[in-house]
């Protein structure tokens, strides 16, 4: 695909006036590859942070209508799969409970969610800010699963940045893992021009993320009362804090994530290049 076309994907702008921080995570599909057991898991006692309006207003950055930016109350997210069923997007939006919504669009080498399709298009149509993840196998080449993802998650319907679904080790040593995640994640960063965003739960990152991937930003999944703390100091941008939230429009449970207080959301024109990182004047 060529990258000159992608036009105006959100990218997640960080600025941490706390040292606090956010999560994202999700229900996921099966391919041909079964999900290993676990040894470590998402802790559990799902909460509901409480924020201010601190999104509201916010400007555009230079070079855009000043239009574009979220002016939403709520700094709150949700994240599907075909696991939430038909979702009635419009009901969703209309409960002005969130401003972005994530969508499992691939998984490994050749899945592709039934009902992504349907969820990022109904999705925008009700007026939600939406993006893309795929859940990273590593057991399966990565190259095959960058054309399964850039094949089917089409920039110039997405509204926010990609996220790397990092869930699982596979049944390879650590240092391949590490070793073919990295060109995976390079990948996608080319394709699309931005880097994408990183998804995992909290004991997962500590068992074996720790001090990899420098210069990208982090989604992290806790499900209790107290918020991540990362090994490494790792600062990190969202918090998926339950995997057993409730939304209009949505029958049984739903991921639900948050933007930290102090962190910000722009629209920004890709072709002007990656503003990640800018801080708040």
């Amino acid at each position: 695909m060529n990258r000159s076309a992608l036009y105006y994907i959100l990218c997640v702008i960080v600025l941490s006036l706390t040292g606090s921080a956010g999560a994202h995570a999700r229900d996921k599909d099966v391919e041909k590859h079964p999900l290993p057991a676990r040894t470590s898991i998402p802790d559990a006692l799902p909460i509901i942070p409480v924020f201010s309006d601190v999104l509201t207003g916010v400007p555009a950055l230079p070079g855009l209508s000043s239009n574009f930016y979220l002016g939403r109350r709520y700094l709150e997210g949700i994240d599907v799969s075909r696991y939430q069923g038909v979702i009635d997007w419009q009901a969703v939006a209309a409960s002005n409970e969130i401003c972005y919504a994530y969508m499992k669009a691939t998984e490994g080498e050749s899945l592709v969610d039934r009902l992504y399709r349907r969820n990022i298009q109904e999705a925008r149509k009700a007026g939600l800010r939406v993006g893309s993840y795929h859940f990273y196998r590593p057991n399966v080449n990565w190259k095959r699963q960058v054309k399964n993802m850039t094949q089917n998650v089409i920039a110039e319907e997405q509204d926010l940045v990609p996220i790397v679904d990092i869930e699982v080790r596979g049944r390879v040593s650590h240092e391949k893992f590490i070793r073919d995640l990295k060109q995976f994640v390079r990948a996608v960063e080319e394709h699309y021009g931005c880097k994408p965003l990183l998804y995992t739960y909290h004991n997962f990152y500590n068992k074996h993320l720790v001090d990899y991937f420098h210069g990208y930003q982090w989604m992290i999944a806790r499900y209790r009362e107290d918020a991540p703390t990362l090994n490494d100091g790792t600062d990190y941008i969202m918090w998926q804090y339950t995997a057993s939230g409730e939304i209009e429009g949505v029958r049984g449970d739903v991921d639900r994530s948050c933007i930290m207080e102090g962190f910000r959301l722009y629209m920004v024109d890709m072709q002007q290049g990656e503003p990640a990182g800018a801080a708040e004047e």
